[in-house]
C-alpha cells in the first residue's frame, strides 16, 4: 500500500517539478541531464588487466560512446499523470503473472545455435560458423574465429567486469559472457555499439535471479516454440514510465530472446530518432521476485533516467560505481533488502528528482552532501536503520515537497533550515516523535 505521505504530496510534488502552474501561473522547469564517468574499479583494489588489452578495449569503448555525447531532452507534458500515480502508489493495468520459467543448462561452447524467427524490429547478425574436433573453427560473420571473437570481446567487457569473475564459474558475469558469446542469436561482433550494454543487461538478469523471477524469465527451452511461449508469458513493461516517455521503444518480450534487449519486459530505450538512440533509458520492476545483489556493471547504462526495482528481496550495498549514472532522474530500491551505508557518490546525482530507499536495512549517517540534489523533490529513508543527526543541509535543497525519515534512529533536533521550507514548497515531513519538532508547523506529523 503507498504510504499516506505519498498521497499527500502528490500536488505538491507536480507543481515542484514544474510540470503544473503554480497559482501565478510559473512556467514548466526546464531539465537538464549529464553524462556519466568511465567504468570504476569493483573492490578496494582495482583488477590487473594486460595494459595492451585495457587500452585496445578503452579505445574501442571511446568510439562506440562517441555520438552520445548529447544529453537527454526535456520530460513530456505527460509529467502530470505519471507522477501523480507514481505517488500515489498506482499503476496502468497489467496482465495475468504466469509461473515462473527456469532455464535448462546451456548448450555447450562452440555449437551454433538455432537462427530465430523472433527477430522484430531490429536487426540480427548470422550466427557464426562452430568448429569442432580437431578441426580449426572456419571465419564467422565477424571475420574472425570463434576464439578471436570471444578473446575480442572479452578484452572490452575486462573493463566492464572484473575480468577475475569471467572464470569463476556460476558469476553472474561468468553466465552472461557465455550467453553473450556462444547463445546470444544476435551474434554481436566486438565492435558493435551494443555490446556494453546488451552484456549490461544479461548480468543483471543474472545477478537478480533472472530464471526465478515471477515474469519474463529466459525461455525455458531455445527453440522457435520456446521463445514465443516465453514471450507470451511476459506482459512487464514499464508501467510507470510509459506515461512519461510515451515515445521509448519498449516491449514485452523475456529476457535473453532474440531481437532487440529495448524489448525485453521491464526495460524501454530513447527512441530511434534521437541523439540517444536505442540506449536504454529506463529500468523498471516491481514485485517480481528479484533476488539476489546489485550488479556494479548497471553504471554503464548511462544514459538511464529511471531506475525503480521495488518490493524485491535483492540485498547486499548499492555499488558506488551507481555514482556515475548522472542522467538519473528517478532511484527507487524501497521494500527490498539492501544494507550498508549509502555510498558518498550517491549526492553526485544531482539531476534527481525522486530518491525512494525506504524500508530496507540501510545504516549510517545521512551525509550533509544530500544538500548537493538541488533539484531533489521526493525523499524517503523511512524504516531503515540510519543513526546520527539530520544534516541542515536538507534545507539547502529549494523545491522539496516530501521528506520522509520515520522509523530510523535519528536523534535531536529537526534542524531550523528545514523548518523554514515549510510549509511551501514542503508540504509533507514525517519524522519519529523522539525528534525535537513541532507539529505541525514544522513536521506534519511524528511516529511514536
Amino acid at each position: 500500500m503507498p504510504s499516506p505521505a505519498r498521497t499527500a504530496a502528490a500536488a505538491a510534488l507536480l507543481l515542484a517539478l514544474g510540470v503544473v502552474s503554480a497559482a501565478a501561473g510559473a512556467a514548466d522547469e526546464p531539465h537538464a541531464h549529464a553524462g556519466i564517468a568511465a567504468p570504476t574499479a569493483h573492490g578496494a583494489s582495482a583488477p590487473v588487466v594486460n595494459t595492451r588489452r585495457k587500452k585496445r578495449a578503452l579505445k574501442t569503448l571511446a568510439r562506440n560512446k562517441r555520438h552520445n555525447k548529447k544529453a537527454a531532452g526535456p520530460m513530456h507534458e505527460e509529467d502530470v499523470e505519471f507522477w501523480t500515480r507514481l505517488l500515489q502508489g498506482g499503476s496502468l493495468p497489467g496482465g495475468p503473472t504466469p509461473r515462473p520459467t527456469r532455464r535448462p543448462p546451456q548448450p555447450p561452447s562452440g555449437s551454433t545455435p538455432e537462427p530465430s524467427p523472433f527477430a522484430g524490429d531490429f536487426p540480427t547478425y548470422s550466427p557464426s560458423e562452430g568448429g569442432g574436433g580437431a578441426t580449426p573453427a572456419p571465419i564467422g560473420s565477424c571475420g574472425l574465429t570463434s576464439a578471436e571473437r570471444r578473446s575480442q570481446i572479452v578484452d572490452i567487457l575486462s573493463v566492464v567486469s572484473d575480468p577475475d569473475l569471467f572464470e569463476q564459474p556460476g558469476s553472474p558475469q561468468q553466465k552472461a559472457l557465455d550467453w553473450l558469446v556462444d547463445e546470444d542469436s544476435s551474434r554481436l561482433c566486438p565492435d558493435d555499439d551494443n555490446l556494453v550494454q546488451r552484456y549490461t543487461l544479461a548480468a543483471f538478469y543474472y545477478s537478480t535471479g533472472g530464471d526465478a523471477w515471477k515474469e519474463c524469465s529466459a525461455p525455458a527451452v531455445w527453440d522457435g516454440k520456446g521463445i514465443a511461449e516465453a514471450n507470451e508469458a511476459c506482459t512487464l513493461t514499464t508501467v510507470n514510465a510509459t506515461t512519461i516517455f510515451p515515445n521509448d521503444v519498449r516491449g514485452t518480450n523475456a529476457w535473453l530472446t532474440p531481437g532487440s534487449e529495448c524489448r525485453w519486459g521491464g526495460v524501454s530505450c530513447y527512441p530511434a530518432n534521437t541523439a540517444n538512440a536505442l540506449k536504454v533509458n529506463v529500468v523498471e520492476f516491481e514485485n517480481n521476485g528479484l533476488d539476489g545483489t546489485l550488479p556494479v556493471e548497471m553504471e554503464q547504462l548511462d544514459k538511464m533516467r529511471f531506475f525503480a526495482l521495488e518490493r524485491g528481496a535483492l540485498k547486499g550495498p548499492i555499488p558506488s560505481s551507481y555514482g556515475n549514472l548522472r542522467s538519473l532522474l528517478l532511484l527507487d530500491f524501497d521494500f527490498n533488502a539492501l544494507t550498508g551505508d549509502l555510498p558518498e557518490a550517491l549526492w553526485d546525482l544531482t539531476s534527481l528528482r525522486q530518491l525512494d530507499l525506504n524500508d530496507n536495512r540501510f545504516e549510517g549517517e545521512l551525509s550533509g552532501d544530500i544538500g548537493k540534489l538541488r533539484q531533489l523533490r521526493f525523499f524517503q529513508i523511512d524504516n531503515n536503520r540510519m543513526t546520527g543527526a539530520i544534516p541542515a543541509q536538507l534545507g539547502d535543497i529549494p523545491n522539496f515537497s516530501l521528506i520522509g525519515l520515520s522509523g530510523n534512529d535519528f536523534v535531536g533536533a529537526m534542524p531550523s533550515a528545514v523548518c523554514d521550507l515549510r510549509p511551501s514548497p514542503l508540504q509533507t515531513l514525517v519524522v519519529d516523535c523522539s525528534i525535537e519538532c513541532d507539529v505541525p508547523s514544522c513536521c506534519t506529523s511524528c511516529v511514536p
